[in-house]
Protein backbone atom coordinates (compact mmCIF):
# COMPACT_ATOMS: atom_id res chain seq x y z
CA UNK A 1 0.00 0.00 0.00
CA UNK A 2 1.35 3.43 -0.96
CA UNK A 3 0.12 5.04 2.28
CA UNK A 4 1.99 2.44 4.35
CA UNK A 5 5.11 3.03 2.26
CA UNK A 6 4.97 6.78 2.97
CA UNK A 7 4.53 6.19 6.71
CA UNK A 8 7.48 3.78 6.82
CA UNK A 9 9.79 6.24 5.05
CA UNK A 10 8.96 9.48 6.88
CA UNK A 11 10.48 8.65 10.32
CA UNK A 12 13.81 7.57 8.80
CA UNK A 13 13.95 10.57 6.48
CA UNK A 14 13.03 12.91 9.32
CA UNK A 15 15.88 11.57 11.47
CA UNK A 16 18.37 12.07 8.63
CA UNK A 17 17.16 15.62 8.03
CA UNK A 18 17.27 16.41 11.76
CA UNK A 19 20.88 15.24 12.06
CA UNK A 20 21.88 17.24 8.98
CA UNK A 21 20.07 20.32 10.26
CA UNK A 22 21.76 20.17 13.66
CA UNK A 23 25.12 19.81 11.91
CA UNK A 24 24.46 22.87 9.76
CA UNK A 25 23.20 25.02 12.60
CA UNK A 26 25.71 24.05 15.28
CA UNK A 27 28.15 26.89 14.41
CA UNK A 28 25.42 29.58 14.26
CA UNK A 29 24.61 32.07 17.00
CA UNK A 30 21.19 33.63 17.32
CA UNK A 31 22.43 36.91 18.81
CA UNK A 32 22.42 39.78 16.30
CA UNK A 33 21.52 37.36 13.48
CA UNK A 34 19.89 38.99 10.46
CA UNK A 35 17.87 37.39 7.70
CA UNK A 36 19.04 37.74 4.10
CA UNK A 37 15.42 37.96 2.95
CA UNK A 38 12.32 40.11 3.46
CA UNK A 39 8.60 39.48 3.25
CA UNK A 40 7.46 39.62 -0.39
CA UNK A 41 10.82 38.57 -1.89
CA UNK A 42 10.80 36.27 -4.94
CA UNK A 43 13.78 33.99 -5.62
CA UNK A 44 14.17 32.13 -8.90
CA UNK A 45 16.86 29.43 -9.03
CA UNK A 46 18.49 27.24 -11.66
CA UNK A 47 20.60 24.23 -10.68
CA UNK A 48 22.60 21.34 -12.06
CA UNK A 49 20.93 18.31 -10.48
CA UNK A 50 22.32 14.84 -9.85
CA UNK A 51 19.67 12.18 -9.22
CA UNK A 52 20.78 9.20 -7.11
CA UNK A 53 18.34 6.30 -6.68
CA UNK A 54 18.01 3.26 -4.47
CA UNK A 55 15.30 0.88 -5.60
CA UNK A 56 13.66 -2.44 -4.86
CA UNK A 57 11.14 -4.59 -6.69
CA UNK A 58 8.51 -5.23 -4.04
CA UNK A 59 6.49 -7.67 -6.16
CA UNK A 60 6.14 -8.84 -9.75
CA UNK A 61 4.00 -11.39 -11.55
CA UNK A 62 3.93 -12.69 -15.13
CA UNK A 63 0.70 -14.27 -16.30
CA UNK A 64 -0.50 -14.13 -12.68
CA UNK A 65 2.46 -16.17 -11.33
CA UNK A 66 5.02 -14.58 -8.99
CA UNK A 67 8.64 -14.38 -10.17
CA UNK A 68 10.76 -15.31 -7.12
CA UNK A 69 14.11 -13.65 -6.42
CA UNK A 70 13.45 -10.82 -8.85
CA UNK A 71 14.91 -7.33 -8.44
CA UNK A 72 15.38 -4.21 -10.54
CA UNK A 73 18.09 -1.58 -11.02
CA UNK A 74 17.52 2.05 -12.07
CA UNK A 75 20.35 4.21 -13.39
CA UNK A 76 21.27 7.63 -11.95
CA UNK A 77 21.25 10.76 -14.11
CA UNK A 78 22.29 14.41 -14.33
CA UNK A 79 19.75 17.02 -15.38
CA UNK A 80 18.68 20.67 -14.91
CA UNK A 81 16.33 21.79 -12.15
CA UNK A 82 14.64 25.06 -11.31
CA UNK A 83 12.73 26.41 -8.35
CA UNK A 84 10.79 29.50 -7.31
CA UNK A 85 10.37 30.76 -3.75
CA UNK A 86 7.98 33.39 -2.38
CA UNK A 87 8.72 34.68 1.14
CA UNK A 88 5.72 34.94 3.44
CA UNK A 89 8.07 36.46 6.03
CA UNK A 90 11.80 36.98 6.38
CA UNK A 91 12.15 33.30 7.36
CA UNK A 92 9.24 31.34 5.83
CA UNK A 93 8.85 30.73 2.08
CA UNK A 94 6.66 28.70 -0.25
CA UNK A 95 8.80 26.85 -2.81
CA UNK A 96 7.98 25.15 -6.11
CA UNK A 97 10.58 22.78 -7.60
CA UNK A 98 10.70 21.17 -11.05
CA UNK A 99 13.10 20.66 -13.92
CA UNK A 100 13.98 18.81 -17.06
CA UNK A 101 13.00 15.12 -16.82
CA UNK A 102 15.73 12.72 -15.75
CA UNK A 103 16.37 9.65 -17.90
CA UNK A 104 16.55 6.19 -16.37
CA UNK A 105 17.29 2.71 -17.69
CA UNK A 106 15.50 -0.13 -15.91
CA UNK A 107 17.36 -3.43 -15.81
CA UNK A 108 16.41 -6.69 -14.16
CA UNK A 109 18.50 -8.06 -11.28
CA UNK A 110 18.41 -11.20 -9.16
CA UNK A 111 16.50 -13.88 -11.05
CA UNK A 112 15.92 -11.29 -13.81
CA UNK A 113 19.62 -10.37 -14.05
CA UNK A 114 20.62 -8.82 -17.37
CA UNK A 115 17.07 -8.30 -18.65
CA UNK A 116 16.73 -4.81 -20.25
CA UNK A 117 13.28 -3.91 -18.94
CA UNK A 118 13.03 -0.50 -20.62
CA UNK A 119 13.65 3.24 -20.33
CA UNK A 120 11.72 6.17 -18.93
CA UNK A 121 11.89 9.91 -18.40
CA UNK A 122 10.56 11.11 -15.08
CA UNK A 123 10.78 13.83 -12.47
CA UNK A 124 9.13 15.34 -9.42
CA UNK A 125 7.02 18.48 -9.19
CA UNK A 126 7.41 19.56 -5.54
CA UNK A 127 5.50 22.11 -3.49
CA UNK A 128 6.99 22.73 -0.07
CA UNK A 129 7.23 25.11 2.85
CA UNK A 130 10.75 26.27 3.74
CA UNK A 131 12.27 27.80 6.86
CA UNK A 132 15.37 29.97 6.35
CA UNK A 133 17.63 30.53 9.34
CA UNK A 134 19.04 33.98 10.08
CA UNK A 135 22.81 34.14 10.63
CA UNK A 136 25.54 36.70 11.24
CA UNK A 137 27.08 36.01 7.81
CA UNK A 138 26.23 35.77 4.11
CA UNK A 139 25.26 32.10 4.57
CA UNK A 140 21.62 31.14 5.10
CA UNK A 141 20.82 27.47 5.83
CA UNK A 142 17.27 26.28 5.26
CA UNK A 143 15.04 23.24 5.57
CA UNK A 144 11.84 22.33 3.79
CA UNK A 145 9.03 19.79 3.73
CA UNK A 146 6.14 19.27 1.36
CA UNK A 147 4.49 17.03 -1.18
CA UNK A 148 5.62 15.83 -4.62
CA UNK A 149 3.98 14.41 -7.68
CA UNK A 150 6.26 11.99 -9.52
CA UNK A 151 5.56 12.23 -13.25
CA UNK A 152 6.56 9.57 -15.78
CA UNK A 153 6.52 11.43 -19.09
CA UNK A 154 7.71 8.72 -21.44
CA UNK A 155 8.18 4.94 -21.18
CA UNK A 156 9.89 2.79 -23.81
CA UNK A 157 9.70 -0.95 -23.25
CA UNK A 158 12.53 -3.25 -24.24
CA UNK A 159 12.21 -6.85 -23.05
CA UNK A 160 8.99 -5.72 -21.37
CA UNK A 161 6.66 -4.52 -24.13
CA UNK A 162 4.01 -1.85 -23.52
CA UNK A 163 5.91 -0.66 -20.44
CA UNK A 164 3.87 1.63 -18.19
CA UNK A 165 4.84 3.28 -14.90
CA UNK A 166 2.12 4.94 -12.86
CA UNK A 167 2.52 8.52 -11.62
CA UNK A 168 2.78 8.71 -7.84
CA UNK A 169 2.47 11.04 -4.86
CA UNK A 170 5.37 11.30 -2.44
CA UNK A 171 6.55 13.20 0.64
CA UNK A 172 9.43 15.60 0.01
CA UNK A 173 12.13 16.72 2.45
CA UNK A 174 14.93 19.22 1.81
CA UNK A 175 17.97 20.77 3.45
CA UNK A 176 20.19 23.38 1.86
CA UNK A 177 22.21 26.54 2.15
CA UNK A 178 22.47 29.75 0.15
CA UNK A 179 25.38 32.18 0.03
CA UNK A 180 24.74 35.82 -0.87
CA UNK A 181 27.16 36.71 -3.67
CA UNK A 182 25.78 40.23 -4.26
CA UNK A 183 22.66 42.21 -3.38
CA UNK A 184 20.34 39.94 -5.39
CA UNK A 185 22.45 36.95 -6.47
CA UNK A 186 22.83 33.80 -4.36
CA UNK A 187 24.79 30.56 -4.76
CA UNK A 188 22.74 27.51 -3.75
CA UNK A 189 23.36 23.93 -2.64
CA UNK A 190 20.62 21.62 -1.44
CA UNK A 191 19.59 17.99 -1.10
CA UNK A 192 16.04 16.75 -1.64
CA UNK A 193 14.71 13.34 -0.63
CA UNK A 194 11.52 12.12 -2.36
CA UNK A 195 10.71 8.43 -1.66
CA UNK A 196 7.90 6.96 -3.73
CA UNK A 197 6.26 3.73 -4.89
CA UNK A 198 4.99 3.10 -8.42
CA UNK A 199 3.08 0.35 -10.19
CA UNK A 200 4.76 -1.20 -13.22
CA UNK A 201 2.99 -3.09 -16.00
CA UNK A 202 3.65 -4.47 -19.48
CA UNK A 203 3.79 -7.73 -21.40
CA UNK A 204 6.52 -10.36 -21.61
CA UNK A 205 6.15 -12.85 -24.44
CA UNK A 206 2.46 -12.03 -24.57
CA UNK A 207 1.94 -12.64 -20.83
CA UNK A 208 0.74 -9.67 -18.75
CA UNK A 209 3.28 -8.44 -16.22
CA UNK A 210 2.42 -6.42 -13.11
CA UNK A 211 4.73 -5.25 -10.35
CA UNK A 212 5.39 -2.65 -7.66
CA UNK A 213 8.67 -0.74 -7.42
CA UNK A 214 9.88 1.29 -4.44
CA UNK A 215 12.32 4.10 -5.29
CA UNK A 216 14.29 6.31 -2.90
CA UNK A 217 15.66 9.22 -4.97
CA UNK A 218 18.09 11.75 -3.51
CA UNK A 219 18.50 14.89 -5.63
CA UNK A 220 21.66 16.98 -5.20
CA UNK A 221 21.30 20.53 -6.58
CA UNK A 222 24.09 23.07 -7.17
CA UNK A 223 23.35 26.42 -8.78
CA UNK A 224 22.36 30.07 -8.47
CA UNK A 225 19.26 32.05 -7.51
CA UNK A 226 18.20 35.63 -8.26
CA UNK A 227 16.03 37.79 -6.02
CA UNK A 228 13.29 40.01 -7.44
Amino acid sequence: MKHTYWVSKIPCAAKVMAIMTVGCLAPLHAANAESLYAKGDWLLGVNAAKVFTEESLDSITAGGAAIPGSEIEITNDITLSFDASYFLSSAVAINFFGGLPASANLTGAGSLAGMPVGETQYGPAILSLQYHFATKSSFSPYVGAGIARILFLEEDGNALANLDLEDAWAPALQIGVRYQVSQNWFANADIRYVPFETDLSGTLGGAPVKGTVSVDPTILNLGFAYRF
